[in-house]
């Protein structure tokens, strides 16, 4: 198993048949007895009793990391997206992907952005070059994502709607620039890999940002990098707003985007380019939409 960056000193390599694992040593023990190595079995025993929480592209259990319950570790088979996944959803082709995320994953927490840590990444080789990979992280408790969040939003009143909306959009706005400014760019940036968490009363939930899968961690972003991440995560809200029933709206995207582009003025002065190749793209899109709405009812 080769490794494109050296091990760090608190994680070491482990391996069984088929499956190599990275693990961190603090809960190397607790993680080989769950069953790391055989992790395609311990996912699917772990749904089918009923410790499925989370859903995304496919189910991620949730299972308990010290005999008090105490803290737990999310179990994720990491999944295609894209046209590709139509023709292979699990395989991976060469490479280290879930190593690759997991160290990553460390560089993206020292550099301040609040995140799920990675303890254990597993690749189970298949055939040839082909594997499945699969990622371990430490569950963030309490924590319901963005889209949720909105959803809930929907029972209060029009005002508690447009202070809650206001504070967790310009939280996101603070968030997103700390994270381009630290050289971290998002690959798949919307509703669902934003969680929030209760703070005490009267204050904004804290909020973080999680799977950085195939991230681009450099010194420093591009204006234009900055601002394609932005129309990304803008294009998950377009997307909300068209299906939520008005959980969401253009004045909370134009909030975000106000908020972010006060703290990125080089990304400011390319944003009338970018919203008209948004706009352009987001008419197409629209028209999907539009035919997936009406196949609804």
């Amino acid at each position: 198993m080769a490794f494109n960056s050296p091990i760090p000193a608190d994680c070491s390599v482990t391996g069984q048949g088929r499956i190599s694992a990275l693990l961190k040593n603090e809960y190397r023990s607790r993680l080989i007895s769950l069953g790391v190595l055989n992790p395609g079995e311990l996912l699917a025993c772990s749904i089918a009793v009923g410790h499925a929480r989370f859903t995304g592209r496919g189910s991620l259990a949730s299972l308990p990391l010290d005999e008090n319950g105490g803290r737990r570790v999310v179990v994720k088979q990491c999944l295609r997206g894209g046209l590709i996944r139509h023709v292979s959803s699990d395989l991976f082709c060469r490479g280290n992907r879930p190593f690759d995320e997991m160290l990553a994953n460390r560089t993206i927490i020292d550099r301040g952005v609040k995140t799920t840590e990675i303890i254990a990444a597993i690749k189970e080789r298949v055939f040839g070059p082909f594997y499945r990979a699969y990622l371990f992280s430490l569950e963030l408790p309490g924590c319901i994502d963005l889209a949720a969040y909105l959803n809930l939003l929907q029972g209060k009143s029009h005002e508690q709607r447009f202070r809650a909306k206001a504070g967790i959009f310009e939280a996101l706005a603070r968030a997103f620039s700390a994270m381009h400014r630290n050289g971290i760019y998002h690959r798949d940036l919307h509703l669902k890999n934003v969680l929030l968490r209760d703070a005490a009363p009267h204050r904004a939930p804290e909020l973080f940002i999680i799977d950085f899968d195939r991230a681009v961690v450099k010194p420093t972003l591009r204006p234009v990098e900055k601002l394609n991440n932005l129309m990304r995560f803008n294009r998950s809200i377009e997307k909300f707003r068209v299906f939520s029933g008005g959980a969401v709206t253009r004045g909370d995207q134009m909030r975000l985007c106000r908020a972010y582009l006060a703290e990125n003025e080089d990304a400011s002065r390319l944003m009338p380019r970018a919203l008209r190749r948004y706009r352009a793209m987001t008419r197409l899109r629209m028209i999907k939409w539009g035919f997936r709405t009406r196949s609804r009812y």
